[in-house]
């Protein structure tokens, strides 16, 4: 395998080729400097040199020339500095930067992204009389005003969808009042009025109810009260929620689903007004959403809230039970007291006395006894 190194020295040697000296990718950073081999002595001949350029991303990369003494010829057909974005070439440079003769690079070269590729490349014609020295330059990153730029060709909208504010580096999105962001950071929907509501009684509706209901709305609403107590949802006003079949069971694009603990969720849709629902519990979780077509007239309801009730315990044989109430409620109690001459039996045992408390359950924590002789 000797042979090789002959041709490989040859290639690198011989007067019709030129000597190509690759450079490695610079880090991004906010700013930097290039020269020319050998600046600022006389660059040699026969060179293809190339420096890949890159700022940090959100920035632009602006190039400028601090001094330029390369070869002037037409078009920079001999010796010349190119600058590239990609494989757009967006300047060939000779010459002297303030001579007429040649092209000076006068003006910074701003990329349209966050790199530059630069090409050194010089013929490999004898120096003359005069020996070019090369050139060197300054780059630095040039904040990106995202905002001022047109939409993206993807179809996907504004950066922002109502208001943009640049920062260095990047952007942010925000809404106007009355409107949140949503979780992609860019788009605003309008604000729900949802949340966590500890209070006994209340009205909840659909946004901008009785008006037609936005599109594109996820709404959460969660009542939850003292665990003493129960909810019980009212659907007062008109309800109108769009639904895909005529017998309104076809909730697929807009819906209002009620969820209970232990229970299956209720998906509502149509325009029949689901009334009164007594939940039976102290947490009750809605939920509403809108796609982004059709229409939804929306929803008013009225929750209210009841103490945890126990059934009547009832009446009992040669006893009283005592006190009597038209309802029990949480934390009520009651005696038993039985008729002279017989005796309180709780489980086939004689007991002293009796009471029992109705629970959070709505049950009461012991059963009834006997009055037996």
């Amino acid at each position: 395998m000797s042979w090789i190194y002959p041709i490989i020295w040859l290639l690198c040697t011989y007067d019709g080729w030129s000597l190509v000296v690759p450079r490695l990718s610079t880090p991004p950073a906010l700013h930097g400097e290039l020269e020319s081999p050998l600046y600022p002595r006389p660059y040699q001949s026969s060179l293809s040199e190339q420096w890949y350029l890159s700022v940090p991303v959100g920035y632009q990369l602006q190039l400028s020339f601090i001094h330029l003494d390369v070869e002037p010829s037409a078009d920079c057909h001999y010796d010349s500095v190119t600058v590239m974005y990609e494989q757009k070439v967006l300047g060939k440079f000779c010459g002297q930067e303030n001579s007429a003769e040649g092209r000076g690079g006068r003006q910074p070269i701003l990329s349209p992204g966050n790199h530059l590729r630069v090409i050194f490349h010089t013929d490999d014609s004898k120096a003359g009389p005069h020996q070019h020295i090369g050139f060197s330059a300054f780059y630095q990153a040039i904040d990106i005003d995202e905002c001022s730029l047109p939409d993206p060709d993807d179809g996907s909208g504004p950066l922002c969808s109502q208001i943009c504010h640049n920062t260095l580096g990047s952007y942010l999105c925000s809404c106007r009042h009355g409107y949140e962001l949503r979780p992609d950071q860019r788009t605003c929907m309008l604000d729900c009025g949802g949340g966590v509501f500890t209070e006994k009684e209340g009205i909840l509706t659909s946004p901008l109810y009785p008006l037609p209901s936005p599109l594109g709305l996820s709404c959460r609403y969660h009542i939850s009260v003292d665990p003493s107590f129960t909810v019980t949802l009212n659907f007062t006003g008109p309800f109108h929620v769009e639904s895909t079949g005529q017998d309104d069971s076809k909730c697929f694009h807009h819906w209002l689903q009620v969820s209970i603990p232990e229970r299956e969720p209720m998906r509502l849709c149509g325009d029949k007004s689901p009334g009164v629902i007594p939940t039976q519990s102290n947490s009750v979780q809605l939920e509403y959403r809108t796609d982004s077509a059709g229409l939804s007239r929306g929803w008013e309801m009225h929750y209210t809230t009841q103490r945890v009730q126990c059934e009547s315990p009832g009446t009992i044989s040669h006893g009283e039970v005592t006190p009597s109430l038209p309802q029990y409620q949480y934390r009520d109690y009651i005696h038993v007291r039985c008729d002279t001459g017989y005796k309180l039996m709780l489980h086939g045992e004689q007991i002293r006395a009796y009471f029992s408390v109705c629970q959070i359950n709505g049950q009461w924590h012991i059963p009834l006894p006997e009055c037996l002789p």
